[in-house]
């Protein structure tokens, strides 16, 4: 055997070795959310959702709880998050966790210093959702059960993937987003927010999961809209898709609009697109808006005759004219209230005049709320559904 084959053989050897920090799944807990409340006695309570994979699966499901919430108090996450095993018996990871929850109370004292360890930590990954728990304790939104996922941060998880797939109500802030925005000097932070209905003791028990109407739920609220690393209020479901339109990040919408004195016409949105141009005119901030939308007639109320193309035309204008006037009505909260651009306007100023930003950078929040948004929006309508006629003219 020659020389090379020897090298080759040897070289082999090493690369089929197996993971040298391996870990065997009966030894760790997968922590699927985490929770971050002020804490009574030290600076932070820190709780984590670990789940029961054997009650996750209908096969092998006893009827016992499918996680567990540890909480434990401290004034370093980092600490704490390597401190939990002195009440939970596995190694945790937290690799696969899928919601951040952060107490309101905490968002608006602005303590948001934990977020360096989630971006430093490797083992941390850039899927999970920012969330802040409205008028609840962040450690309360862990512990609600449900019939279907019995896990409340994967039911969460999902609940806020599936919105914003359906009707655009979550701006899917991630770990990246957050820190981008808080290091950007032409974008303030965003987050989505939730709230319980009901009694919390009552959603932490295994017997919520076996009612047809449940004592207690969590469900999206609006969006938490921030200024610095400091919480200064929220922008309620219908704000959200519009900051979606804004951000160019609506996939799928429904709207209803105003047709006449008559009704609403219901079109469902399929097709968006947003583009926005940037500049300083006369120590002003000038922002054009221009979106296209696509969609067709989910439901009606309106007599208008469908097979007639002026009807479509009428539709088609009624709709534009409806969401130009919401979006604007946004944009008019942001500055007038916040007085805190969200949506992103200074860096798309940076982007495409750079030298004109730098000159603003310093004040641009200020130079926002009194810049001019000029929104454009042309909706089109391809088809009435199945139908042309509605039976409703039958009626009248």
């Amino acid at each position: 055997m020659s020389k090379k084959c020897m090298l080759l053989i040897l070289i082999s050897v090493f690369l089929l070795t197996g993971c040298w920090d391996k870990k065997e799944l009966s030894t760790i807990s997968v922590i699927t959310g985490m929770a971050i409340d002020k804490g009574e006695k030290h600076k932070y309570l820190f709780s984590i959702e670990g789940v029961n994979a054997r009650e996750l699966n209908p096969k092998t499901t006893t009827g016992v709880s499918a996680s567990v919430v540890y909480s434990m108090e401290g004034d370093s996450i980092a600490e704490l998050a390597r401190k939990v095993n002195s009440g939970i018996g596995r190694h945790v990871i937290y690799s696969h966790m899928k919601v951040l929850v952060i107490s309101e109370e905490l968002a608006r004292e602005g303590v948001l210093e934990f977020i360096d360890y989630l971006e430093r930590n490797r083992e941390i990954r850039d899927d999970f959702n920012f969330i802040v728990a409205k008028d609840a304790k962040a450690a309360d939104i862990l512990k609600i059960t449900y019939q279907v996922q019995k896990s409340s941060s994967l039911k969460l998880f999902s609940q806020l993937r599936t919105m914003k797939k359906e009707w655009g109500g979550d701006p899917n802030v991630h770990l990246n987003d957050v820190v981008s925005a808080l290091t950007s000097p032409g974008r303030q932070p965003v987050m989505q927010a939730v709230r319980l209905t009901g009694d919390p003791e009552r959603g932490s028990n295994v017997g919520n999961m076996n009612k047809v109407t449940p004592d207690t739920m969590v469900v999206s609220d609006s969006m938490a809209v921030f200024k610095g690393a400091r919480l200064k209020g929220f922008m309620n479901m219908e704000h959200t898709r519009n900051y979606l339109w804004l951000q160019d990040d609506i996939l799928q919408t429904s709207v209803a609009i105003p047709c006449g004195k008559e009704g609403l016409v219901t079109l469902r949105i399929y097709n968006t697109k947003t583009k926005t141009k940037a500049d300083m005119v006369n120590g002003k901030a000038k922002v054009n808006v221009r979106i296209h939308a696509v969609g067709y007639i989910e439901g009606t109320q309106c007599s208008e005759d469908l097979s007639s193309v002026q009807s479509y035309e009428k539709l088609q204008d009624y709709a534009s004219d409806h969401i130009k006037m919401t979006i604007e009505g946004t944009v008019k909260k942001a500055q007038e209230k916040y007085k805190a651009d969200i949506f992103g306007f200074g860096e798309v100023l940076y982007r495409q005049h750079p030298k004109t930003f730098n000159k603003v950078e310093k004040n641009w929040d200020e130079v926002f709320t009194k810049g001019e948004i000029d929104v454009e929006v042309n909706f089109i309508i391809r088809r009435s559904g199945i139908r042309t006629k509605s039976f409703l003219q039958n009626l009248k």
